[in-house]
């Protein structure tokens, strides 16, 4: 994969968000009287790792001088 800065800052925004919805979703997808789909924690999950993962490849070559 190509590295570069917009490509970087995309997916991580894609990490950011769908960790944050992770931790918001959690809480109300645990418990008997459950008001979340059970496939939306795991989808979730599954989105935040595979961009952590895109992320991390397309991350720029910082130069330090």
């Amino acid at each position: 994969m190509r590295r570069s800065l917009p490509r970087f800052l995309a997916f991580f925004a894609v990490v950011v968000l769908s960790g944050a919805a992770l931790i918001l979703v959690l809480p109300h997808a645990l418990g008997p009287d459950s008001t979340v789909a059970t496939w939306v924690p795991p989808m979730l999950g599954a989105i935040f790792a595979a961009s952590a993962f895109v992320a991390w490849k397309v991350r720029p070559v910082w130069k330090r001088d």
